[in-house]
């Protein structure tokens, strides 16, 4: 089976929890994850999100103000998932 999803990196931890509050708010189905060990980042903590949400959580993050350093699609089958920059 595989599953898709979405990896939102941030400058730092209040960033990504002002995200993951933004995107509560605004309805969408957002978390705070560590931050994949496969992807380089300077803050520890990432914002998993559905795909299908992308536009409305990059439009609400804008509106919000939230900057975003680098947005990923993951694909993990199993154990195994791979992080692609977008």
């Amino acid at each position: 089976m595989t599953e898709t999803f979405g990896v939102a990196l941030f400058a730092s931890t209040r960033i990504a929890m002002r995200a993951e509050d933004t995107g509560k708010a605004a309805g969408l189905h957002v978390r705070i994850i560590p931050t994949p060990g496969r992807i380089v980042s300077t803050c520890g903590f990432s914002l998993r999100y559905d795909l299908d949400e992308e536009g409305p959580l990059q439009a609400c993050l804008a509106d919000a103000g939230v900057a975003v350093d680098a947005w990923y699609h993951a694909e993990r089958h199993g154990l195994i998932a791979t992080y692609t920059k977008h």
